[in-house]
């Protein structure tokens, strides 16, 4: 059999394994992300800017720690990078936003993966019609 017939079969498999654990699993609930994750954020190519992204300590760094906590009646409490943090699941996806310095980072988790979740990430500026999508996300359990 040739090796490259091999490969691309295990690609696909794994790439549509993939395609079903997010198929089968369902919707995004409150009970799949309370613990303790990391935010990994992929910038999205652009020639004419520049995203990047710094910690607390002001470090560029594209790897942010998240705790998401139960709270009642279905809530979640998050805490991203050190910081207070909106979360919500909403229509099956979850939601985390992140405001600073009139700046709003949302990071929309839409699918799930072999070791977390995956989704993307947009950015919006107060008072001016700036923002838009800035990359792409996953959440995976540290």
């Amino acid at each position: 059999m040739n090796r490259r017939l091999v490969l691309t079969s295990v690609l696909a498999s794994l790439a549509l394994g993939d395609a079903a654990i997010a198929q089968a699993s369902g919707p995004i609930g409150a009970a799949d992300v309370v613990g303790e994750w990391s935010l990994l954020v992929t910038p999205a190519p652009d020639s004419e800017n520049r995203i990047t992204f710094k910690g607390k300590d002001g470090n560029e760094r594209l790897n942010f720690p998240l705790r998401i906590t139960a709270q009642p009646r279905g809530r979640l409490a998050c805490v991203l990078d050190g910081e207070s943090a909106e979360c919500r699941i909403r229509n099956g996806d979850l939601i985390v936003v992140y405001s600073g310095g009139g700046v709003r980072l949302i990071y929309t988790l839409t699918d799930r993966a072999r070791d977390g979740f995956r989704g993307s990430a947009a950015m919006r500026v107060r008072l001016l019609p700036v923002g838009g999508r800035i990359g792409d996300v996953r959440m995976v359990r540290r």
